[in-house]
């Protein structure tokens, strides 16, 4: 099975940034999980069409996460 790298969405049709507060970020099938720790919802989030997450106090973020945001030119801040 050969590689096939990620083309990003050009970031005029992406959304512009969502809020991530309390929880903590990992990947799941190959997409954004959002797992909060007190409820224990899961959110999944579409992060090739998302230009920037903003992660407030408290948000975890996994090393997996981490490299595909990077390969899909997500930022997170």
């Amino acid at each position: 099975m050969a590689f096939i790298p990620l083309k990003p969405i050009p970031i005029k049709d992406r959304n512009s940034m969502i809020f991530i507060g309390m929880g903590r970020i990992d990947v799941r099938d190959g997409a954004f999980v959002v797992i909060d720790e007190v409820n224990g919802e899961r959110t999944h989030i579409p992060v090739g069409s998302v230009v920037c997450l903003m992660l407030e106090p408290g948000t975890r973020v996994s090393h997996a996460a981490v490299k595909l945001a990077a390969q899909t030119g997500t930022l997170l801040i």
